[in-house]
């Protein structure tokens, strides 16, 4: 079964995102920078199976703007433990779409599918805890989330644990790591760590050399 993950349509992180990548700290702004870099990365929308059935019903309603029925038709399948029903609970409870903003309800559904292995659940779930909503904000929760949903290629995972590793974020600080992840994600689309690898060549961010030719070649490519 596959899956297909929407583009964000969030106005906040949207609007934080139009700024560049956060650049060299000065004056206290370290751990600011930390966090703006963080809200680069946007939830994951919802996850729809390729073959028709009550969980792409259920996506159909959604485009439509007919969250009751969306909800009606993938709670069943969340309850038998269709993890991608599961996430999409969770992302309607957490944007409230159709019901009241529940950030509990949103993580206790996020947990049930990332047990089961659910990358976007486990993304999700894991800037829950690196931003600390509707729970006690912990990096170190967030990290393990983050590398479990990289591990599958999941690319907004892997932008952000290169954030993670480049602050030294609920983990050591690995710049080489910060690099290699941001590459990884950069030859899979992601624009996010294309522009961090530009501004880290480009100002001679986290220890290294400034090279204006690397922070080019790094903004140029698509």
């Amino acid at each position: 079964m596959g899956s297909r993950v929407l583009d964000l349509d969030n106005s906040i992180y949207k609007a934080i995102a139009r700024g560049r990548f956060p650049s060299a700290p000065g004056h206290g702004e370290i751990d600011l920078m930390k966090r703006i870099a963080l809200m680069l990365s946007t939830l994951a929308l919802f996850s729809a199976a390729v073959l028709a059935g009550p969980l792409e019903d259920g996506f159909a309603a959604f485009k439509a703007k007919d969250y009751a029925r969306a909800r009606q038709l993938w709670q069943p399948l969340a309850q038998e433990g269709n993890a991608d029903a599961q996430f999409n609970l969770g992302l309607l409870h957490h944007k409230g779409w159709g019901v009241e903003r529940d950030l509990r309800q949103a993580h206790e559904w996020y947990t049930q599918a990332a047990n089961q292995g659910q990358a976007d659940a486990m993304y999700n779930l894991g800037l829950m805890y690196a931003r600390g909503e509707g729970v006690f904000r912990s990096d170190r929760q967030a990290v393990p989330l983050f590398e479990h949903a990289a591990a599958q290629e999941h690319v907004p995972a892997m932008y952000t644990l290169g954030v993670m590793y480049a602050y030294g974020m609920g983990t050591r600080k690995d710049v080489a790591k910060a690099i290699a992840t941001w590459e990884q994600a950069a030859a899979k689309g992601s624009s996010q760590a294309r522009e961090a690898l530009a501004r880290a060549y480009e100002e001679g961010m986290f220890g290294l050399a400034a090279d204006p030719a690397k922070a080019a070649e790094w903004r140029d490519r698509k």
